[in-house]
Parts: C-alpha cells; structure tokens; sequence
C-alpha cells in the first residue's frame, strides 16, 4: 500500500514542479527582453497614414483615380497583406470595400519626390465587380 501511496503522490508532484520550473522560465524570458525605440523615421519605411486616405490610380485607366485607401490588413508579423479600398459610390454612401493584396500595388514617388502614388492594374469596373471584402471582427467602419 505505501508503494501505491508514494507513486501517486509522486505523480501528482511532477506536474506541480513541472509547472514551476516553466513558470519561473517564462519570468526570466519577459525579464530579459527591454523595449527599443525610434526616434526617427527609418530610410525605406513610411507610416500608415502615408497610405490611408490616398487615391489609388488606374494603370489600364490613364492613371485615372479609382478608390481611395480606407484600411490596412496587416499580419502578425507586421507586414502589409492588402490594403481596403473604398469604390464606387458618391460622398461615402454606396462605397464598396475591395481589398486588393500588398504585391498587387505599385508604389512610386511623385515629381517632387515626396508623395507615394499608389497604382493597380485593374481598372474600376473591375474593382466595382470584384468581391466585397468584410473584416472578420466586430469593428463598426466609417
């Protein structure tokens, strides 16, 4: 009877030290690791507002302005997916949102080298026909 005794108390003991040992592992995990910051804007990196809110221009449409830039998908790793882009509509009302992946765009500077111009080769009937895109959370878009 002690043998059983000392075998099962000795097997709900493993997971205790078990759980102990990953728990004090995880503290010195976080411990170690120390925020870094920036205090300027890295060469070859832009912030998102950069593209939000710009025009995406046709490149089979004469450069025609086709939607604009609501969102960005963006993945755990921080890298552009897609961006959203509103089309069609008058104001606001009856827009639709496409989203039209990363790779897809071409972005170029102005003349002036300052602004990013933001073009896809489609054209706006197709982006007008392409699927809706709807975002797979509870967030309300305006």
């Amino acid at each position: 009877m002690k043998m059983i005794k000392s075998a099962f108390i000795g097997t709900l003991m493993v997971p205790t030290v078990m759980f102990a040992a990953g728990t004090v592992n995880a503290e010195e995990n976080t411990a170690t690791m120390e925020a870094t910051y920036l205090t300027e804007t890295p060469e070859g990196t832009f912030h998102s507002d950069t593209l939000t809110g710009n025009q995406v221009k046709s490149s089979v449409e004469d450069d025609e302005d086709i939607g604009t830039i609501t969102d960005l998908v963006i993945d755990e790793d921080g890298q552009i997916n897609a961006v959203v882009v509103g089309v069609g509509g008058f104001l606001g009302m009856g827009e639709k949102k496409v989203a039209i992946e990363w790779d897809s765009l071409e972005l170029t500077k102005d003349e002036n080298g300052e602004d990013y111009v933001i073009t896809v080769n489609a054209s706006q009937e197709a982006l007008e026909s392409a699927e809706e895109y709807h975002r797979n959370d509870d967030v309300d878009e305006e």
